[in-house]
């Protein structure tokens, strides 16, 4: 990466969050960064203390791996690791962000990246980091240290849910593991031309047997999980590198609203986009609200850093509930997407197709393009053209959908 670009409006702003402070403003020429297991305890809740301190040791011997190929002094205290490496002098301040950022992308893919498997059960790091300030002071490592992402709740309900959402987990990090996943690219079209696709959507999916299968479904344990972080940095990877093998397209690609927070998991991406406006400017991050917005001030945060990169920013499902209606008011993303039960209810009576109407209406003056979901018929395009929609998505326009499979070798899609 290019140390100069570091200096950017945006980078500068991601790395104050995370932070990252110059030097020359440091008191020490120390890079300190504190990682935390943030499920710490909700492993000793469903698993047991010994499964809980199998994770401590693992994760600590891993957080020894990353201090072997890049010399740096390790210690941890409960579910914080401090790690210290030598920062660049003063002369070279601008190369303490880039390393900081590649430090950061390596200390959590090498912690969390691989499950922890003990005689009483499997369980995955829930890993977050960030740039810890060093002064001449004590240091806190809790203090520095995240705190957990999630708590136990306790009783059987609860750990015969987490139980199965490991395994749910489980299913579909082996499936990334032996490069079984890809994608389903889906066309949105031009509501008043519809052969005019406008971007492709990159839905997950599973290549089994020969069988291809959307796996969207598997999404919400691993959100339960705190997990889905690190499945929607390799989607968000691998629709970039995409871009890059086709000039002429444009992506979109859904993350989780877990995921629509500015932190140590977007670092190395941010970074990446900020090199390449030409790839950032084709890209659309879709935010799926599977779980809730709960910290709406973050994601508003989160939605101009990437729109001030050149990307474009959607939200999905808009009207399935108040929330997401919450959401299209207060985040100012570019494109609102309606829920597809709405073009479902508006086939069957004239009241289902005013709903829609007034819904498209609203959503035009809190975004600039707005997408009606699962269009299936002529009819159903006929409906949403009539309803102002400027985009249309569905079944209508996917029927010979092209598959990538390969994320590591893909090939061109028509665009």
């Amino acid at each position: 990466m290019s140390e100069r670009l570091y200096s950017s409006p945006q980078l500068t702003s991601l790395f104050s969050r995370l932070g990252v402070v110059s030097p020359a403003h440091a008191t020490s020429n120390a890079l300190c960064i504190v990682a935390s297991i943030a499920n710490l305890t909700q492993i000793e809740s469903a698993h047991g203390s010994e499964l809980a301190s199998t994770m401590r040791h693992v994760v600590r011997e891993r957080a020894r791996q990353v201090c072997a190929a890049d010399p740096g002094v390790v210690t941890m205290s409960g579910e914080h690791i401090l790690f210290i490496f030598d920062a660049p002098s003063p002369s070279e301040g601008e190369l303490y962000a880039p390393r900081a950022t590649v430090l950061l992308d390596r200390i959590l893919s090498t912690l969390g990246d691989r499950p922890i498997e003990a005689a009483n059960g499997v369980a995955f790091p829930v890993i977050s980091a960030i740039v810890a300030p060093w002064t001449d002071g004590p240091f806190d490592i809790v203090a520095v240290g995240a705190c957990a992402a999630t708590h136990a709740q306790g009783g059987h309900a609860w750990r015969d849910r987490y139980l199965s959402d490991t395994k749910v987990a489980e299913m579909l990090f082996n499936a990334l593991d032996e490069d079984r996943l890809g994608f389903e690219w889906e066309p949105i079209c031009d509501a008043n031309s519809p052969g005019s696709i406008q971007y492709y959507e990159a839905l997950l999916c599973e290549m089994d047997g020969g069988v291809v299968t959307r796996v969207g479904s598997m999404v919400p344990a691993c959100e339960r999980l705190g997990l889905v972080r690190r499945l929607d940095q390799w989607v968000v990877e691998s629709v970039v590198d995409t871009l890059r093998l086709n000039r002429n397209i444009r992506l979109g690609c859904n993350v989780s609203a877990q995921s629509a927070t500015v932190d140590a998991w977007w670092a190395f991406i941010v970074a990446a986009l900020s090199e390449e406006p030409d790839i950032a400017s084709r890209l659309i991050i879709e935010i799926s609200e599977t779980v809730p917005l709960c910290d709406m001030d973050r994601a508003r945060d989160f939605v101009e850093l990437l729109q001030s990169l050149g990307c474009r920013i959607a939200l999905d499902d808009v009207g399935g509930d108040y929330c997401s209606l919450k959401a299209l008011a207060n985040l100012g993303v570019d494109i609102a997407k309606i829920d597809a039960a709405y073009v479902r209810h508006a086939r069957k009576d004239a009241a289902g197709a005013e709903r829609l109407r007034q819904l498209v209406g609203l959503a035009k003056t809190c975004a600039a393009s707005v997408v009606v979901e699962g269009v299936e018929s002529d009819d159903d395009a006929e409906i949403s053209r009539s309803s102002g929609a400027t985009l249309l998505q569905g079944y209508l326009f996917s029927k010979t959908t092209t598959y990538d499979m390969k994320p590591s070798s893909r090939r061109c899609l028509d665009g």
